[in-house]
């Protein structure tokens, strides 16, 4: 990649006059939202006289992360990309059209994110001199331009302060929408209460709106309460009800907002609000609103007029819904129809964007499009999937742990919530002996097996006791549902029983429900933790010290766990003499580097067998160094997938010190030569590799060389471009192979494929 990043190269093109402004160009500022208010178009000519055009080729670099910003840029042709500073994530793709780089001349703050270009492009540039030197022209212009500056960065500094970093965006993600989106005024400027309000009282409101975030199914506003400040929601949808919390007056969206009648009218939150989804949103604290409000007295009266006919409308809403005049819907909610909807917005459906979600980084651990639409809730929902969300259930739980109740006293609540649903009596279950039951019981998941607990005492007390049953939990198909509350439940439940247990993408869990499966688990040998994102190194230290049984953890796409943590989960091991992990899979955790494999070699080398490390692009050459003077005997099974930066050197410490090598996958391994393939050869109990795309390390002479020399049972070559038919045939002439896969393979032509696929020598080809 040629590096053009540098702001102040010679442009490509010289800059522009009047007479030449391109049209796109002029269009972009109008479009733009830092310059929408200013409402000048003599400014925006003269702005754009001022500005130098450039070209970049596709993957250049534009502007680089963390360097001092000089410059914004519009983008008049082509597209470019925003990522990560190693080029790994891609956080946006901008089309033409887009702006970026003003968030840095704007807060004069280093550059957050790397631009490449993604295609050819043009690129207007626009330096903070030159607007500097422009804006004393304009005085106007210049007032609206500070205002938006300040209202902005005070947001952003709010947005630090108050802990925005619950979002599952990343900063930088969040920083690329937060210009092409509008900022606080304009939000509150769409408002029915803002709307004509003056420019100087619109930014005193803006400085003192704070943001703020909820997690989905949290009580924002309980109805009774003293109200003391508003909110505005920005992104994601909330619930109004009253004091049945199955009838929904109201669902409110981006745009609206609410808790405007509780600070105007001094009454007590008429209704209750709930979110939906992931919320965002501004809130505005009462002293804050009416100490602004007081500078303007004829607008303060306004307000209250508007918050007295919003009252007056939800007071009559509530009245028809205690009066029955409502439908009823077949899940058993109470529904208000669409057209006698008048408080916030109606109550459809929730938008797409409103909907928790990731970064664009595509990653093969979450679920597939296809298992997204699987379990999409298109039909009715078994009441045993939510059975532990149900309040009278985590009632029970706190009490056991809390004052740990007699079991009659504990399975009252429970009792009563399923006693009525079932015709089973409990002397059913007596007819059948401990064994029988048990093996029953195999074959029920966890969420049936917990709805079997609410049947009758004895199941309850046997399910408890039970000292052969729920070895191994599965979650997974549960994860949006499962939080700390509900895990603290269950590891009571279950208590030391458990031997296997799978969080995996059960992405609400803190530390606080990863420090009650290591104290109350702690006979666990197996723990898939893939995609806990918030999983620290403080949880995965605890786990090492308070699980001795545990040899086999899955880390995938933690993206909190450093190097500091995985020495913590070993250290603790080793200190206490428990037994070492025989599995560790550290796909996707980007911020380990080659100090983790230090850790490997130093307290696990004896005891592992299995090691995943893709995509963990940090780990280098001099990670595997750390591992010449140090044997792994137990070591078969090794992934190197997407570690695009290792070298034959890599491969040579490795085959040093795993001689007992049977599985290997170096995948994307691109670095990679000949050398390290026919290296391959040493390891004389090696029986599947995988070199798909592996560019330059596979060729005719590499296979032909590592085929004679060892027995393999499976070889994936696919998308190897090097290999031919002459090579292929020849390395494989009187070689049995279980699998082969040469897809994608260029060098090797139709009639080739078809004499592989028609060998009896090999068992399956994929061609």
């Amino acid at each position: 990649m040629t590096d053009v990043h540098s702001e102040w190269m010679q442009p490509s093109l010289a800059p522009i006059d009047n007479v030449c402004i391109p049209p796109d160009l002029l269009n972009s500022l109008r479009q733009h939202s830092l310059f929408q208010r200013t409402n000048n178009e003599s400014f925006l000519e003269k702005l754009a006289c001022v500005m130098h055009l450039r070209t970049y080729g596709a993957r250049d670099v534009i502007i680089k992360k963390d360097e001092p910003a000089r410059a914004m840029f519009f983008l008049l042709r082509g597209s470019v990309d925003v990522c990560s500073a190693d080029y790994e994530r891609i956080y946006a793709t901008l089309p033409k059209g887009s702006c970026f780089g003003e968030i840095g001349i704007l807060y004069s703050m280093p550059r957050t994110a790397t631009v490449i270009a993604n295609t050819k492009c043009t690129v207007a540039a626009l330096t903070a001199e030159e607007v500097s030197l422009l804006l004393p022209q304009f005085p106007e212009v210049e007032k609206i331009l500070r205002f938006e500056a300040e209202e902005r960065l005070e947001l952003l500094k709010k947005s630090k302060e108050s802990g925005a970093k619950l979002n599952r965006k990343p900063s930088v993600e969040r920083n690329v929408e937060s210009f092409r989106e509008t900022g606080a005024r304009a939000h509150l400027q769409r408002m029915p209460f803002f709307c004509d309000c003056p420019e100087d009282f619109l930014h005193s409101i803006s400085l003192k709106v704070e943001p703020r975030h909820y997690p989905p199914n949290a009580l924002i506003i309980r109805k009774g309460d003293i109200g003391t400040e508003v909110f505005f929601v920005i992104d994601g949808t909330v619930e109004v009800t009253t004091s049945d919390p199955n009838t929904a007056i109201a669902r409110l969206g981006a745009g609206d907002f609410f808790g405007e009648i509780g600070i105007l009218l001094n009454v007590p939150r008429t209704a209750n609000i709930r979110s939906v989804t992931n919320l965002e949103v501004y809130v505005l604290n009462r002293a804050d609103f009416l100490s602004v409000c007081g500078r303007y007295p004829q607008l303060q009266l306004q307000f209250r007029e508007l918050a007295e006919n919003a009252l007056h409308n939800l007071q009559n809403k509530i009245l028809k819904i205690d009066q029955g005049d409502i439908d009823t819907v077949a899940e058993g909610s109470n529904y208000v129809p669409i057209e006698e909807q008048h408080y916030g917005a109606p109550l459809g459906s929730i938008a797409a964007n409103s909907v928790c979600r990731t970064t664009s980084d595509q990653d093969p651990t979450l679920p597939t499009s296809v298992d997204i639409l699987r379990y999409k809730e298109t039909r009715k929902r078994r009441a045993s999937v939510a059975v532990w969300s149900d309040p009278s259930l985590l009632s029970v739980a706190r009490s056991k742990t809390e004052t740990s109740p007699t079991p009659s006293s504990a399975l009252h609540a429970a009792d009563q919530r399923y006693g009525s649903q079932f015709s089973l009596q409990e002397g059913f279950f007596m007819l059948l002996n401990k064994e029988t039951l048990t093996r029953l019981m195999d074959y029920l998941d966890f969420a049936s097996i917990l709805c079997l607990s609410g049947v009758s005492r004895h199941c309850r007390q046997f399910l408890e006791n039970a000292d052969d049953l729920l070895h191994c939990v599965d979650l997974c198909p549960y994860n949006k549902r499962i939080t700390d509350d509900t895990i603290v439940w269950i590891v009571n439940f279950i208590s030391n029983r458990m031997r296997k247990l799978s969080l995996s993408q059960c992405f609400h869990l803190t530390d606080t429900g990863f420090k009650s499966i290591a104290q109350q688990a702690s006979n666990l040998a197996e723990l898939d933790v893939n995609s806990c994102w918030l999983l620290t190194d403080q949880s995965l230290a605890l786990i090492g010290s308070c699980c001795p049984k545990l040899v086999k953890i899955d880390l995938s796409n933690c993206r909190k766990i450093t190097n500091r943590g995985v020495q913590a989960l070993l250290e603790e091991k080793m200190a206490r003499n428990y037994s070492g992990l025989t599995e560790i899979i550290l796909s996707y955790c980007k911020n380990l580097t080659d100090q983790t494999m230090h850790h490997l070699a130093q307290y696990n080398a004896k005891t592992l067998e299995r090691l995943n490390v893709q995509r963990c692009t940090k780990i280098t050459d001099d990670g595997f160094m750390a591992w010449a003077d140090t044997v792994f005997p137990a070591l078969q099974h090794v992934v190197l997938n997407d570690c695009s930066f290792l070298t034959d050197k890599a491969i040579a410490y490795l085959i040093k010190a795993a001689p007992q090598l049977q599985h290997l996958s170096i995948s994307f391994c691109c670095a990679l030569s000949d050398s390290a393939v026919e290296d391959l050869a040493q390891l004389t109990h090696l029986t599947e590799l995988d070199a798909s795309f592996c560019g330059a390390a596979v060729s005719d002479a590499s296979i032909g060389t590592l085929l004679k020399r060892i027995s393999l049972s499976s070889l994936n070559i696919r998308g190897c471009v090097r290999v031919t038919d002459v090579g292929l045939c020849v390395a494989l002439e009187k070689i049995k192979l279980r699998y082969l896969n040469v897809s994608q393979c260029s060098g090797i032509s139709r009639k080739t494929k078809d004499v592989l696929l028609r060998s009896e020598n090999i068992g399956t080809v994929v061609a």
